[in-house]
């Protein structure tokens, strides 16, 4: 494994950290959001390096960057804000499908929508109130009707959904085999039967927008489903698009974490105590390497895992770990860093309270890490 990075890949990590640092960073730390506010403005700058979903392949408008590459991407993001990864992150999760099993077709009429200057936003639907990790227990029930499929159902913390311009839905077409029969649908957003009944507004990822949605006889097109075929059926095309999400979630987490660790050393470097700055106090020292050695540890192994993605070997029991281990490094970092600022780190709109919670959240998104210990137990023992 090189994880040299090319003149193309150091180019682009320069853009993205100087539009986050000098214009996306200023603008969050001066604008207060909530669950019904929006602005596309920030979503517009990195469409502007059209980075609103970059794994879109050139002949569908996007530029085709590799997993390695997006990961790099969405670490500078995450380390900006984290809710504005989380956007990005549920657009990427949201092809994920389309890319691997959709048509010509499909992409052809999906993907075009989130490149260029002016993307949009795609939402990924799973979660129910009955199921997160179960999928036995799904409700959300699709039943073909003449010329139609017709969903109806309800799904929880739907990232992007009040703006996206497509819905990627998992749900079952039988009742009593939900797991054998899960299936993709692709889904324009206005499609009749399909409404937002609440959003929420939870105390991690500002900026990012969620909300619960409703299917009420909601009729979908025969053009939406993504086929069974030799090499997926809706069960692994699920499995396949959470391992690759997963290396995603463990980049954000390496964002955060150098955040908040870039915060904590500037801190120990002005914060003066005994007459010299407390970084020269053995342990604030000591907690600072810690941080610094515990970030690349998770650095690496999310790149080793997005090695193996774009190199097509096995990459499951690689992008659980990657996700398990950066997250909980995630919250390790947090934490010390806040124990380094003090009280400075509870004031209440300050940037690392903020990354203290979005830290936090980590460990429940794309599959918890208790699921992430079976994956890797199932595939150790």
């Amino acid at each position: 494994m090189d994880f040299a990075l090319t003149d193309k890949q150091n180019m682009l990590i320069a853009q993205v950290k100087e539009l986050c640092e000098n214009e996306i960073h200023p603008y969050f730390t001066s604008h207060k959001t909530n669950n019904r506010e929006f602005d596309l403005w920030p979503i517009r700058l990195l469409g502007e390096l059209n980075l609103v979903c970059p794994t879109i392949p050139q002949e569908y408008g996007g530029l085709g960057l590799d997993i390695f590459t997006t990961a790099l991407v969405i670490e500078e993001i995450a380390a900006c804000w984290p809710g504005l990864a989380a956007v990005i992150d549920t657009n990427l999760h949201a092809v994920q499908p389309l890319l691997l099993a959709g048509t010509h077709e499909q992409k052809e009429k999906f993907l075009p929508l989130l490149t260029g200057p002016n993307a949009g936003l795609a939402s990924f639907a799973l979660t129910e109130t009955s199921g997160g990790s179960d999928i036995n227990a799904m409700q959300t029930y699709v039943e073909k009707v003449n010329k139609c499929f017709v969903v109806n159902g309800s799904k929880e913390y739907v990232l992007n959904a009040p703006l996206a311009n497509f819905i990627t839905l998992f749900a079952t077409t039988n009742q009593e085999k939900k797991k054998s029969s899960l299936r993709c649908f692709i889904i324009p957003r206005d499609t009749k039967g399909i409404k937002i009944e609440k959003y929420y507004n939870i105390a991690a990822l500002d900026y990012a927008q969620l909300a619960k949605l409703v299917f009420d006889e909601a009729c979908l097109e025969n053009e939406s489903i993504i086929k069974e075929d030799e090499l997926y059926s809706g069960y692994l095309l699920l499995s396949q698009t959470f391992d690759i999400g997963r290396v995603l979630v463990g980049a954000t987490s390496v964002g955060i974490a150098k955040a908040a660790y870039e915060i904590a050393k500037d801190y120990a470097n002005e914060r003066v105590q005994f007459r010299r700055p407390i970084k020269k106090h053995q342990a604030v020292a000591h907690d600072l390497v810690d941080m610094a050695t515990k970030i690349q540890m998770a650095r690496l192994m999310t790149w080793q895992a997005c090695w193996l993605i774009d190199q097509g070997e096995d990459y499951t029991i690689a992008s659980a770990m990657a996700k398990y281990s950066a997250s909980q490094i995630a919250q390790e970092v947090t934490l010390k860093a806040s124990d380094i600022l003090a009280s400075r780190a509870y004031e209440r709109g300050t940037f690392i309270e903020q990354l203290s919670r979005d830290a936090r959240v980590l460990s429940t998104i794309e599959g918890t890490n208790n699921i992430q210990k079976n994956i890797i137990a199932s595939l150790l023992l």
